[in-house]
Parts: C-alpha cells; sequence; structure tokens
C-alpha cells in the first residue's frame, strides 16, 4: 500500500504496488493504469499519510509499518509521525538510521538492540508516567512534552529496551547500523 508519491519511489525501485491511496497531487499519472487498486480522496485537510492510515484501518488490519515517512521535506516527516500518533493503528516507522515505535497511554513496549545502540523517546504530546528502563539515563515516573523534556541521544545498556507510557503518545527511536538492515525481534 503506497500513499500517492510514495507509489513513485516504489516504483522506481522496481517494486510493486497493490493500492494507492491519496489525493494524487504528487503520483506521476502512470500509476492511474497500473494493475494496483486507486483510492482517491482529494480532502486537502487530511495528509496523505492520514488517508493511508485510515484505509488499513478500514481494511481490518491492527498495525501497519510506515516506510519512506523521510521523505524530501520536514514538513512532510513532522506530518506524518502526528498523524501515526492520531492513528489507532500498532505504527512502527522503518527509517533510513533505525526503527520507530508509536507508544501510547498504556503501552509496554520491549525492543531487541545492540548495547550501546543510540535511543531516544521523543514526545508527541504531553506524557506522564513515562519509565525508560535498559539505557544509560533511565526514566521513572517521568513527564515528557515535546516543548519541554525529551530523552534524546540516550544509550542502550544491554540487549533490551524498554518504554511504559502512562498517558500520552511518543515516539521510540532505536538507531541501527547504517550497514546492516534492520531487524523486528
Amino acid at each position: 500500500i503506497a500513499a500517492d508519491g510514495g507509489a513513485n519511489r516504489l516504483y522506481e525501485a522496481g517494486h510493486g504496488v497493490q493500492v494507492v491511496v491519496g489525493d494524487f497531487d504528487s503520483a506521476i499519472s502512470t500509476l492511474a493504469g497500473g494493475p494496483h487498486e486507486v483510492v482517491s480522496d482529494p480532502d486537502e485537510s487530511r495528509t496523505d499519510c492520514d488517508k493511508l492510515l485510515a484505509y488499513v484501518a478500514a481494511e481490518g488490519f491492527p498495525s501497519v509499518t510506515l516506510i519512506g515517512v523521510e521523505g524530501d521535506l520536514p514538513d512532510h516527516v513532522l506530518a506524518s509521525l502526528h498523524s501515526a500518533a492520531a492513528s489507532k493503528l500498532a505504527v512502527r516507522i522503518a527509517f533510513r538510521r533505525g526503527l520507530g515505535w508509536i507508544v501510547r497511554s498504556g503501552d509496554t513496549l520491549e525492543v531487541a538492540c545492540e548495547p550501546g545502540t543510540r535511543v531516544s523517546l521523543l514526545p508527541l504530546e504531553r506524557c506522564e508516567g513515562v519509565v525508560l528502563r535498559g539505557v544509560r539515563w533511565e526514566l521513572r515516573d517521568a513527564s515528557l512534552a515535546p516543548q519541554g523534556t525529551k530523552s534524546i541521544s540516550n544509550q542502550s545498556m544491554g540487549e533490551r529496551v524498554s518504554v511504559e507510557i502512562g498517558e500520552g503518545v511518543a515516539l521510540l527511536f532505536v538507531e541501527t547500523p547504517i550497514d546492516a538492515p534492520p531487524t523486528w525481534d
């Protein structure tokens, strides 16, 4: 499933697309005749990422992995993170240099990583009761906010990192080696 212009990148890389969702302000015109379903949504008040996530949820999937969210423009990156935070789906994100997970109120998440890995926990809204373990600078019942405290460029101390969010939504980012493909252990 691709969001609008993301289908261009997949086709350029030699990958097929089953569904293309969006307002089609970025997708090349040849996509309209491709061997895939086209879900056109011209609503300019929602991003193509919003539309993709709504489509995935409507199809009954409980989770989604987003790739290519870094795009070319910082406004698209931030908007995609906001879309992921607003979605009810379990959202994972494959970044160029790591993996991300949207962690919400009541969630507990544990991920595998190599000791010494860069780990960041970035609040996408105000977060309370935050616990971050397995890192150099652990958090216990912490308060985080986009315009306040964050846990950026922390460091894993072992092979697992865990996070709990009492209230709020945050992005857990775990850097991966540039020469090694990411895994979802």
